[in-house]
């Protein structure tokens, strides 16, 4: 798959010419020192252009960020070395294990999944990945094949097959309940993320087949049908990862249309999201994280889930169906080193959210507000891939008050 000629022409107005002046230098070959399995060809790949070449300050700086971005090394250091340009990197452990938990509002909504993520499959920054997982009160399962997004010169894709199962329910007052299956799969194509350019471009074409099951008072009964739809992504990255101190910004914007081919019924989705974070210092980071999402109204079973599990910790989980939300986490983190690459990450947070929720028949409910506050400690062995464990204590002020106990093995935010 080639770039469009629109892409390379929003390319090449919002990137800025780089000059190859008094500050640029001739490079040569590239050398690499702890690697493991990862290829030299791999971070050949996210230079700017092909060996030999004249490399700008800042296109190395781009370049650092980009193989720091990979997540397969917790220390990266790049310099020219006459005319050779020498990474030295401290890699990860490449297989990782997906053992997650994530408690709920209640025992019946915590989140448990189990799995494998080959990070690194073929030497090229690949990530082969399977689980199963208990979430919305059903059954998961995935298998998915994602190259990573930093290519500057060639499309990437991901692929994934999923099922999704997820339990519906509503205000207790209410009769109504079932179980929505879903089985399916998409495949996604990502634009070559060009040097001068912060864009990325997606593309996506999915299809799945839904059906429902354990069926019991509900005021209509929902009709079996296939979906098929894309989705259209545009990303701006400036966003430099790292366990500890990530930095910078990063926002997307996605349109997904599409059809529900059972009933004839539109299902558009389209939602925004910014992440930011500024680092504080060696040990310290202000991490942030806004959402916003809406979908066509009318059908609760195309709607979006807001609860404690991903919006504000604390709410209700498997409950608030919303047609649309917007969502706020702000986290406060400072690390304190435990000795062989393991840290204590203490956490001040605050999660606040504005949903609008449906009822069984997909009408629009009364606009809720929700805010927490609360405290964590995490702990990170960056030894390992988007592994950690952390503990939070929130205090829901609204639109309930309450406290509330979670802990995780992955990230929040």
């Amino acid at each position: 798959m080639r770039p469009t000629v629109a892409l390379i022409a929003l390319s090449a107005l919002v990137a800025p010419a780089i000059a190859q002046g008094a500050d640029s230098v001739s490079i040569d070959a590239l050398e690499a020192q702890g690697l493991g399995s990862t290829k030299v060809a791999t971070l050949v790949e996210l230079l700017p252009r092909e060996l030999p070449a004249q490399l700008t300050a800042a296109e190395i700086a781009e370049f650092t960020r980009r193989v720091k971005n990979l997540a397969l090394f917790d220390a990266v250091k790049v310099e020219v070395v006459g005319r050779v340009l020498r990474v030295t990197v401290r890699r990860k452990a490449s297989i990782s294990p997906i053992v997650d938990f994530s408690s709920g509002k209640t025992l019946a909504d915590s989140k448990v999944t189990l799995g494998a993520i080959e990070n690194d499959v073929d030497g090229r920054g690949t990530r082969l990945g399977a689980k199963a997982s208990y979430n919305q009160r059903g059954l998961n399962f995935a298998v998915w094949l994602n190259q990573h997004p930093y290519g500057p010169r060639r499309w990437m894709n991901e692929a994934e097959v999923y099922y999704l199962g997820s339990s519906f329910r509503f205000e207790p007052a209410s009769p109504d309940k079932w179980h929505r299956n879903r089985f399916g799969g998409f495949l996604e194509f990502l634009s070559p993320f060009v040097y001068g350019s912060r864009l990325r471009y997606e593309v996506q074409a999915e299809v799945y087949r839904e059906t429902y099951s354990g069926i019991g008072e509900a005021s209509r009964v929902p009709r079996p049908g296939t979906y098929v739809g894309g989705l259209s992504e545009l990303i701006w990255d400036a966003y430099t990862w790292n366990d500890l101190t990530p930095n910078g910004l990063r926002w997307s914007v996605e349109l997904r249309p599409g059809v529900f081919l059972g009933a004839a019924q539109p299902r558009h989705e389209v939602r925004g999201k910014v992440l930011g974070a500024i680092k504080l210092g060696t040990q310290s980071v202000f991490v942030g994280l806004a959402q916003a999402a809406a979908v066509n109204g009318g059908n609760v079973n195309h709607s979006l889930l807001v609860g404690s599990q991903s919006g504000v910790r604390g709410l209700a989980d498997s409950l608030y169906r919303a047609e649309r939300f917007a969502t706020l986490n702000l986290e406060l983190r400072h690390a304190l080193s435990l000795g062989n690459r393991w840290y204590l990450q203490g956490v001040f947070f605050t999660d606040a959210a504005r949903f609008q929720p449906m009822d069984a028949l997909g009408n629009r409910a009364s606009t809720i507000h929700a805010i927490n506050t609360g405290v964590g400690v995490r702990i990170l062995p960056t030894a390992l891939v988007d592994t950690l464990l952390r503990f939070y204590v929130a205090r829901l002020h609204a639109p309930d008050r309450a406290w509330f106990l979670q802990f995780g093995i992955s990230q929040y935010i």
